[in-house]
């Protein structure tokens, strides 16, 4: 059974069959489309909750008045053994193309090319199969399909064959969200299989979700699903979200996570493309495409940090500290602790306050520290910057004593690079004073006096 929706009955669907052209004709979908499918993985079925809210959003997008969104419900074939459901996604992928040539030739569509299939897990492979029968059997591509963290065991290193691939469609897109070994808690696969692949905080583990709670060898199939559920379903809700998105839900191309991390990809050029991740980035993917930018044959990595709650859609930020190497910074000496920070704009809207570092560090005179940070947007790239230094003493570490010196801190600059906004600045503090515990400091580019 396939539930259709559509903005005239988002509550009580149309019930499609694959083989059954007269539901087809008496279903008065439009023609103009697009048309959206929704795959959910295994161990779950078309009535949950995430798929809906994905539906609503889908529908609500400006000028979708004419879409249609149609749910691959196959709960009946998701239930474990997780290989039988393995097996069935092949069965469930050839029915829902055949569904799909049977909307096309009753509609007398020119092609399929506003057809956008969206499967989560399994549901990722399941849209692959999808893909591949209907260029084999019927000579036809989707226009998309989206992989949300697309299973890994029995997929992972296999031939294109077996798995969702950059084939199966005309453009394919993939969010990573739990891609680490099954051994590890991981569900999601790794290695970059679309036309591009988003790796949101890594594409392992995303931040909100609990680490401490890892089941041991020896724990059950439900509770690994329990704990990797978090990270594995946070695919779906960054896609959700990316349909409407608070700020622009950047990426950028880099060579690792760790490139990224350390501030090597802050500009969007030729070499390191910015792509919205999720729902947009078709658009800007097609640009690239019609410049001449893009080899459809070959993958394109990014990568972009997310906050650990709803609204999820960050900015991002390189973060250039240098400690002044002054002789009041040499005679106060190294000092431990903690630098946070908050941006502020031209309307003095403000950020959210951002550590360096999640635990203290020793900052010695001269050191340069560079950190990719992501802020809530604020509307405007910042005018200036509130750094604040976070002293605590530990009985057990005599580094972070201190009997006579007033904890604090001398820094000489601090330079904001934004790959959202394609602006760069220097702040400085108040005639070089020191940041001091618990005191919160203005840095500003005036006060950048080298």
């Amino acid at each position: 059974m396939y539930p259709t929706f559509t903005r005239r009955n988002r509550k009580i669907p149309v019930l499609l069959h694959a083989d059954n052209t007269d539901r087809i004709q008496n279903a008065n979908l439009d023609a103009n489309g697009p048309f959206y499918f929704i795959s959910h993985g295994f161990l779950e079925g078309g009535h949950k909750k995430w798929i809906e809210n994905l539906a609503n959003a889908l529908l609500d997008i400006d000028g979708n008045e004419s879409a249609t969104v149609i749910i691959v419900d196959w709960r009946g074939g998701s239930q474990p053994p997780y290989g039988q459901s393995v097996a069935n996604i092949r069965l469930v992928g050839v029915m829902t193309a055949h569904l799909i040539h049977n909307i096309y030739e009753v509609l007398q569509l020119p092609h399929i090319d506003n057809f956008h299939f969206i499967g989560h897990s399994l549901g990722a492979h399941l849209g692959g199969y999808c893909g591949h029968e209907l260029q084999k059997k019927f000579n036809l591509k989707l226009g998309r399909i989206t992989g949300l963290d697309p299973a890994a065991p029995y997929f992972s290193r296999t031939v294109t064959l077996v798995r969702l691939d950059r084939s199966d469609a005309k453009y394919v897109d993939i969010i990573h969200s739990n891609a680490m070994p099954l051994y590890f808690s991981g569900f999601g696969i790794s290695e970059p299989i679309g036309h591009v692949d988003f790796y949101p905080n890594g594409g392992s583990t995303q931040p909100g979700c609990k680490q401490s709670d890892s089941p041991n060898q020896s724990a059950s199939y439900q509770q690994v699903v329990k704990y990797v559920g978090c990270n594995h379903e946070r695919s779906h809700e960054y896609f959700t979200e990316s349909i409407a998105p608070t700020c622009p839900f950047m990426a950028i191309q880099c060579e690792s996570h760790e490139a990224f991390l350390a501030g090597n990809c802050t500009n969007c050029d030729n070499k390191h493309f910015c792509i919205p991740m999720g729902y947009h980035s078709y658009d800007l993917y097609k640009h690239l495409q019609i410049g001449g930018l893009v080899d459809t044959n070959t993958n394109i990595a990014l990568y972009s940090l997310t906050g650990n709650a709803k609204p999820y859609c960050k900015v991002h930020y390189k973060v250039v500290l240098k400690v002044a190497n002054s002789t009041e910074s040499k005679n106060h000496g190294p000092e431990s602790g903690k630098v946070t920070i908050t941006l502020v704009d031209r309307n003095n809207n403000k950020t959210d306050r951002r550590s360096l570092n999640p635990e203290q560090k020793y900052y010695k005179p001269g050191e340069i520290e560079t950190k990719m940070l992501a802020f809530q947007d604020a509307g405007n790239p910042p005018l200036y910057v509130i750094v604040e230094w976070k002293y605590e003493a530990s009985l057990f570490n005599p580094m972070t004593w201190r009997l006579i010196k007033s904890p604090s801190i001398f820094i000489e600059y601090i330079k904001l690079s934004s790959i959202e906004y394609n602006t760069e600045i220097t702040v400085c503090p108040k005639m070089k004073k020191p940041v001091v515990n618990n005191l919160p400091t203005v840095m500003k580019t005036k006060y950048c006096k080298f």
